[in-house]
Formats: structure tokens, C-alpha cells, sequence
């Protein structure tokens, strides 16, 4: 019996070990995450900036864009983060997504710009009607990437709970898309995008993302071994018998 009693108090430490591993790991991916947007708004500001030929419009197109996607992506997986069956799994999908979406963002933005005299010449040169169909074309693209920054928040949060419980999760992961966020948007402007360029920062911004959903996919691994391994642990003895 002491025995048993032993085993089943190692396997209870081993899982928690694991199971607050998973957690960092989940952590980690919404920072990438979070990272990776924000380099992606900037890279966008500076590219609609050339394509629109207006900072002020290129910043309300991009806001817009930004703000109207987060809000879809959490409005959309926070009614359906509960009812997926891998919630692990649906984040790596949506990091994948990004990322490739993220990156062709931009030569679909610089597209838009040098679509300028094919649309000038369909609205008769009229360039309000010009610059509002060009506006459109960058909202549309910057919106896809953008419902799926939303829908990380939501998802990691109903993962999190499931490894921590809900309180927990939904604070530290709320901390650290927000420093993630910081750090992107800081990354972006004083360093990637002097340096290397639009399509390089939002390259970067993606191999953010991948990270990320590299770090979902250990999550998948991990987490369901685990949580079941404590489940089994802190059952009651009898339960058992």
C-alpha cells in the first residue's frame, strides 16, 4: 500500500510538472503571438503609407482593419473555443494561418498601390472615389490576418483554464499578449523595419508566429497525457478499487 501510495504521489508531481510546463509553453505562444501582430501593424502603417500616399488614411484604414479583426476573431472563437475537441491543435492552425497571411500581406498591400492607375482610370480620375476603392482593397486584406490574431486570445485563454483553471489563465494570458504586443510594436519600429525592411519585418513577424504555434503543438503533446495523468492521481482511492 505504502508503495502505491508512493507511486501515485510521483506520477501527481510528475503530471503537475508537466502540466505547469504546458502552461509556460502556453505563455510563450500568446508573447509570440501577440509580438507578431503588432510587427505586422506596423509593417502595415509604413506599407499603406506608400500605397495610399496618406499617413492619415493609412493609419485609419490600418486602425480599422486592426481593431475590426480582433474584435470578429473574439467574437467568433470565444463562441466556439469550448466546443472545439483539440484546442491546442485549432491554435497551431490559426499561428500557421497568420503566418502565412501576415507575410503575403504585405506584396498584396504594395499590389494595391501600383493598382493605383488601373483604378484611376476606372473611376475617371476622380481621387476620392480612387482613394476609397484603394482603402477598401486594404482593409479586405489586412482584415483575414487580423480575425486571426483575435481568435488567439479566447482559444489560449479556454486552453489555460483547462491546465491551471480559468481565473489563472485569463489573467496571465491577457499580461502577456499585452507585453508581447509591447514588445512587437517596439521591435518593429526601432529595429526590424529600419533595418530590414517591410517584407523582412513581416517575415520576422511570422516566424513569430510559427514559433508560437510550435509551442501550441508541445502543448498538444503534453497537456492531454498529463491532465488526465492528474485526474487519475487525485481520484479517490476507492475510486479505483
Amino acid at each position: 500500500m505504502t508503495q502505491d501510495t508512493q507511486a501515485k504521489r510521483t506520477s501527481t508531481a510528475d503530471a503537475a510538472s508537466h502540466v505547469s510546463g504546458s502552461f509556460a509553453l502556453l505563455v510563450m505562444a500568446v508573447f509570440l503571438a501577440g509580438a507578431a501582430s503588432l510587427v505586422y501593424e506596423i509593417v502595415w502603417i509604413r506599407q499603406l503609407g506608400l500605397s495610399l500616399g496618406s499617413t492619415a488614411v493609412a493609419f485609419s484604414v490600418m486602425l480599422s482593419a486592426f481593431l475590426g479583426g480582433l474584435a470578429l476573431g473574439g467574437w467568433y472563437m470565444g463562441r466556439r473555443s469550448d466546443l472545439a475537441p483539440f484546442p491546442s491543435m485549432t491554435l497551431v492552425r490559426i499561428e500557421v494561418a497568420a503566418a502565412a497571411l501576415g507575410v503575403l500581406s504585405i506584396p498584396a498591400l504594395a499590389v494595391v498601390g501600383r493598382a493605383y492607375v488601373l483604378i484611376a482610370i476606372t473611376t475617371s480620375g476622380d481621387p476620392l472615389v480612387s482613394l476609397g476603392l484603394r482603402s477598401l482593397v486594404a482593409l479586405m486584406v489586412m482584415l483575414a490576418p487580423a480575425t486571426l490574431f483575435g481568435m488567439t486570445f479566447p482559444l489560449a485563454t479556454v486552453i489555460g483554464g483547462k491546465l491551471v483553471g480559468a481565473q489563472k489563465a485569463a489573467g496571465t494570458v491577457a499580461a502577456a499578449s499585452s507585453f508581447g504586443s509591447a514588445a512587437g510594436a517596439l521591435l518593429a519600429g526601432l529595429w526590424f523595419e529600419p533595418a530590414y525592411g517591410l517584407f523582412t519585418s513581416a517575415a520576422i513577424g511570422a516566424g513569430f508566429n510559427v514559433v508560437a504555434a510550435s509551442c501550441a503543438l508541445l502543448v498538444h503533446q503534453w497537456a492531454g497525457i498529463h491532465i488526465g495523468a492528474l485526474a487519475t492521481a487525485s481520484a479517490p482511492a476507492g475510486a479505483s478499487e
